[in-house]
């Protein structure tokens, strides 16, 4: 596996026979044995991971991946920017990858090669929801499409999104979330589910909020900024209450300068009014980041060495502690 996706030692024989198999492999393809070694538990995970699922043995949550949502009622924090970088580089790290664009203006679509205004396939988020609602729905796995980053798929979308609405909000009254469907049938083929909601608290992000473990929320050093996290977590607050497992994974800094005088008086402030809730990484403001965003790019693929890319890494690792 890739640097930074922690490994554990573990002392296991092998026979002689395997293990001269093992040395051809790995001197044919250039491949470590470490790595091939990864590669064959990688299978043996995905031969066996039906039965254990269907098991109901204690662990068996090690085999379905861990839900955040990206959210804020407040615009322009960042939200999308984070989602592909926490994405890719979690790619880079050898774990799997689903990304959900839950905007419909198809932004988080764009930096992963689906521009809404161009890539107008069947496969988008309102027919993977409205396909879960039909009397003879598909594959969920059918609604996922893949990525520059071969560890990550993503389900796009665009605005056909908003015509599927009424169907959603009526099949809630009726206790069927779409969105949770969804993400159980898609998380044992993956490692994480990262969704990239809009800038709004409604029934479409109750009904995300209702779906997933955890949440993310960027803020920015403003008051207008602080004031869309204290909605976001009232509201989140509301949805526990049909969702207990719902947990805040952490408050973030995304796109600050720490040059500024504003900067300066406003962190201390919101670190003190959210506390434990905060992470302690600030992604500083950068141009690679609205740079990246033009050549529709994660951050960290655009500028894998950048400043960033660099706070963004930090910040999973704190994210990684957190979730597992």
């Amino acid at each position: 596996m890739a640097r930074n996706n922690p490994r554990v030692k573990f002392t296991v024989s092998i026979s002689s026979s395997l293990k001269n198999k093992l040395d051809v492999i790995s001197d044919v393809t250039g491949t470590t044995n470490s790595k091939l070694i990864d590669e064959s538990l990688v299978l043996l995970s995905q031969k066996y991971k039906d039965r254990v699922l269907t098991s109901g043995r204690k662990g068996v949550s090690a085999f379905m991946a861990k839900t955040i949502a990206i959210c804020s009622n407040k615009g322009g924090v960042g939200k999308t920017t984070s989602t592909a970088a926490f994405a890719d580089l979690l790619g880079r790290r050898d774990y799997r990858v689903l990304v959900v664009d839950a905007d419909p203006q198809g932004n988080l679509s764009k930096r992963f090669g689906y521009d809404p205004k161009t890539a107008r396939g069947e496969i988008q988020l309102s027919s993977a929801l409205m396909n879960i609602l039909s009397d003879d729905p598909k594959q969920t796995q059918d609604f996922v499409l893949p990525t520059q980053n071969s560890q990550v798929d993503i389900i796009p979308n665009d605005d056909r999104f908003s015509a599927v609405q009424k169907e959603l909000m009526d099949a809630m009254q009726l206790g069927i979330n779409a969105y949770k469907i969804l993400l159980e049938d898609l998380s044992p083929d993956y490692d994480y589910i990262l969704i990239d909601c809009r800038p709004s608290v409604d029934f479409d992000i109750a009904h995300i909020m209702q779906a997933v473990q955890y949440l993310l929320i960027p803020v920015n050093a403003a008051d207008d900024s602080v004031d869309g996290v204290n909605t976001t977590i009232n509201y989140a607050k509301l949805c526990r209450r049909s969702n207990p497992e719902l947990k805040i994974a952490g408050v973030f800094f995304e796109a600050v300068n720490m040059r500024t005088a504003v900067a300066h008086d406003y962190v201390p402030q919101i670190r003190n009014a959210f506390k434990n809730l905060m992470l302690e990484t600030v992604v500083p403001h950068s141009e690679d980041a609205k740079k990246a965003e033009s050549a529709h790019q994660p951050v960290s693929q655009a500028y894998p060495s950048g400043k960033a890319t660099r706070a963004y890494s930090k910040l999973l690792d704190e994210v990684i502690a957190r979730v597992g």
